[in-house]
């Protein structure tokens, strides 16, 4: 497999903007407070680089429990022994200009109470956005309320697994175990494609960040601004498949989507 698979995928460029207690954009108000659980993290992870990706399996049980005056981080976290451990911090808030100014409360059940955070905040198309600096980089998470539709969203965004990558004639299946291995997580902020090929006998295992933008229902590779490219783009069954088709349609990647 070639390096020309690699501009098959791209990241939105990042933004920051401010709202207020309500969502009015992508099809109705949904209000701040409730129970948010991540959907997608942009961040360096293992120290592999800036990349989106999904919640962790306990990142998956925690969320954020949002009230007036109050927020609740109810977070499992993984142990030494790989299992997930409750570990909840509580906040008094206010906010101001899109971002939380916390203060962790005295009734936390964990954290030095008093001390302060901030994170800037967005609500777009329902979702829960959040941005802050750990210290290192600057990170996102996306986050998703409980019990809201996520229907109109674009049918890119999520996560998508490679089932077959095609190179004219040849069929090549992913199989567990294998080296070949395709994934991309996407979100209108961004993207990542991580792929895993065999070549000259070695597993090439790599992880790459593009910029996308979807304008008139098609959508193009803009990671040059100066060159926007058409990606040859297929959705079926319903959004859960996809086709990507490359180098003039020589090439095409399968992928099913399971998030």
């Amino acid at each position: 497999m070639k390096k020309l698979i690699f501009s098959a995928l791209v990241a939105t460029a990042l933004f920051v903007s401010s709202c207020g207690k309500d969502d009015d954009n992508g099809g109705g108000s949904t209000s701040l407070n409730g129970d948010w659980y991540g959907y997608v993290l942009y961040a360096d992870e293992n120290n592999k680089g800036m990349r989106w990706s999904i919640p962790n399996t306990c990142s998956e049980q925690s969320y954020w429990s949002i009230a007036d005056k109050k927020i609740k981080l109810e977070s499992y976290l993984l142990d030494n022994n790989n299992n997930c451990q409750y570990n909840p911090i509580y906040y008094d808030y206010t906010s101001s200009n899109g971002t939380f100014h916390m203060t962790i409360s005295n009734d936390s059940p964990t954290g030095k109470k008093g001390n302060t955070s901030s994170v800037k905040y967005e609500m777009k198309d329902k979702e829960l956005i959040l941005r802050y600096n750990d210290g290192i980089n600057d990170i996102i998470t996306v986050r998703h309320k409980k019990g809201v539709d996520y229907s109109h969203l674009d049918p890119l965004t999520g996560r998508w697994l490679m089932t077959k990558y095609v190179v004219g004639q040849q069929e090549l299946i992913v199989k567990n175990g294998e080296c070949l291995y395709g994934e991309i997580v996407a979100h209108s902020l961004g993207a990542t494609l991580y792929l895993n090929y065999p070549e000259n006998g070695q597993c090439n295992k790599t992880i790459n960040s593009y910029k996308w933008v979807k304008e008139g229902g098609k959508y193009y590779n803009v990671s040059n601004p100066a060159k926007k490219t058409l990606w040859d783009i297929n959705f079926s069954n319903n959004n859960r498949y996809m086709t990507f088709a490359i180098d003039n349609g020589r090439t095409v990647m399968h992928f099913t989507k399971v998030k």
